[in-house]
């Protein structure tokens, strides 16, 4: 199994939907399991040769 994500958004603020309420910048996410959530940097970690890279320019991501 690779590192490699599947698909990565980045520049957002996605609802982590924790108990403080966080929001996240972006998140990486391989066969349909997050796998990084964070910063940019965080999930760019995670970014292959096949990785879809979506910039979600600061709208708002409601994991549901």
């Amino acid at each position: 199994m690779t590192k490699d994500a599947d698909l990565i958004f980045i520049n957002g603020r996605i609802a982590t939907i924790n108990n403080n309420l966080n929001f996240a910048s972006s998140v990486a996410i391989k066969d349909g399991i997050f796998i990084a959530v964070g910063n940019n940097d965080d999930s760019l970690f995670y970014k292959g040769e096949n990785t879809k890279i979506i910039d979600l320019r600061n709208r708002t991501v409601i994991p549901g």
